[in-house]
């Protein structure tokens, strides 16, 4: 097949005016316009159209129901690209990040690339010591679900066409489907790599209530991806260690971050106390999804 271009860029967005600072971002790459497209899929919302002018790199669609799935999906089927790069609404992109991401797709093997993520521009207590998305995604991820890595979705770039062949993104899942995709990529044969000079900037949950919230629906949705995979993995069940160990370090640490605290340095205790808070929100998650989608997963 021959492209039209070499790169396109599929934002999912809902009521997130951080949109247009990211349009900003995305206008201004070292790439040259006429090489890559984005595509601004708003879904649920009806707030965004004045994104997109006349002989400007974002193209505009909206959807009238709020499923980042349905949206990645949609911006698949427009992409006139070769390489299908997805960030979100939340993140601030590097201006060299499609043309580094893209690079990665050409010159190594893997189909999927994950890009290094960053903080932006911490101003709260939560933002400022809790971890951000996969923890910078400095590395490949896994979960118990299932042996295979995966990339997330806020700074992630695929092969449009092993996107196509593989069906693109699970409607079903409404977290996780950036997980699910490179699963289905992972079966298929498709590798992934780490691309560490391809940085986004994510702006993280403001509050500790926000931060209990995000991984408890992030633990949720996985008990769905592993009773979607349960047959290629070979468990009836998972115990995930991960809650436990998180939990179990920031006790580890409690001491030392104690006596930093009596120093007048609270970075330690904070980070500590945000520790605990994640792992109780990843594990409240797990038994969430195991009642909800009757799956032995904690």
């Amino acid at each position: 097949m021959t492209w039209d271009l070499l790169a396109t860029v599929v934002v999912p967005v809902k009521d997130d005016e951080r949109v247009y600072r990211l349009a900003d971002s995305l206008r201004r790459q070292t790439l040259p316009h006429d090489r890559y497209e984005v595509i601004v899929v708003e879904n649920g919302s009806r707030r965004f159209g004045d994104l997109a002018a006349a002989g400007d790199v974002i193209r505009y669609l909206r959807l009238p129901e709020a499923n980042s799935a349905t949206a990645r999906n949609a911006g698949l089927a427009a992409a006139r690209g070769r390489y299908l790069l997805l960030t979100d609404a939340d993140c601030v992109a590097d201006p060299s990040w499609i043309e580094r991401m893209t690079a990665a797709l050409q010159e190594g093997s893997a189909s999927v690339v994950g890009g290094v993520i960053r903080p932006y521009a911490p101003r709260t207590w939560t933002q400022r010591y809790a971890i951000t998305i996969v923890d910078g995604q400095d590395r490949l991820n896994y979960l118990p679900a299932l042996h295979l890595p995966y990339v997330a979705g806020a700074n992630a770039g695929f092969v449009t066409d092993r996107l196509r062949e593989v069906g693109g993104f699970d409607e079903d899942l409404r977290s996780g489907n950036d997980v699910d995709v490179c699963y289905k990529l992972g079966l298929a044969g498709c590798s992934a790599a780490i691309a560490h000079d391809a940085v986004v900037w994510h702006e993280d949950r403001p509050t500790v209530r926000a931060h209990f919230r995000r991984f408890r629906f992030y633990a949720t949705y996985q008990v769905l991806l592993f009773a979607k995979y349960k047959q290629h993995s070979g468990k009836r069940l998972v115990l995930d260690r991960y809650p436990f160990r998180r939990a179990a370090q920031a006790i580890l640490d409690g001491p030392r971050a104690a006596a930093r605290l009596v120093r007048g340095d609270a970075g330690p205790a904070s980070r500590m106390l945000l520790q605990l808070i994640e792992a109780a929100g990843v594990l409240a998650g797990e038994i969430e999804g195991a009642v909800r989608f009757r799956q032995p997963y904690l």
